[in-house]
């Protein structure tokens, strides 16, 4: 991929549909804290969404280390995202995103002060494409066992996203 468009592009195509990634972020003594957190229905622009609480631990590593990864894993696919976080309190934002179902968590709904958005600005992408289906991922295991070539198995890239 030679520009960050077309990264962006791969990528999108590549996590589009899946709804929950894991969300990794530093703690204060360095150590990393990986959660589960729900995409939010944005077309991947380069930017990911999530909605969290204000007074979160996630919120309070966010502060002291605005580095973080949000990894996917589709059916034949893996994507793991590196990009830097802010917080946003955007009623309006928190609106366009708000779908029901997070009343679950979110009981008070976006109008909350206590509700806040994280955007994660994507800088770069690592993903894992391997072929579909029980026969093609069959296949490509025959190619690597026959091969020694343990990239028959699919396609791995590293991208830039930074617009």
């Amino acid at each position: 991929m030679s520009n960050p468009q077309e990264s962006i592009e791969k990528v999108r195509d590549l996590v589009k549909g899946i709804k929950v990634a894991m969300f990794t972020t530093e703690d204060i003594d360095g150590d990393f804290h990986s959660r589960p957190m729900m995409t939010q229905e944005a077309d991947f622009d380069g930017d990911i969404w999530f909605f969290a609480f204000r007074d979160s631990p996630k919120v309070e590593e966010i502060e002291h280390n605005p580095s973080v990864n949000v990894a996917y894993m589709g059916d034949n696919s893996f994507v793991s995202i590196a990009g830097r976080v802010e917080v946003v309190n955007d009623v309006q934002k928190k609106k366009e995103l708000w779908h029901e179902p997070l009343r679950i968590w979110f009981e008070d709904g976006p109008e909350s002060p206590d509700v806040v958005l994280l955007r994660i600005r994507s800088q770069s992408a690592q993903y894992w494409e391997g072929p579909s289906g029980v026969i093609g991922k069959a296949v490509s295991m025959v190619k690597v066992l026959l091969t020694g070539d343990p990239e028959a198995a699919g396609e791995n890239k590293k991208v830039r996203l930074s617009r």
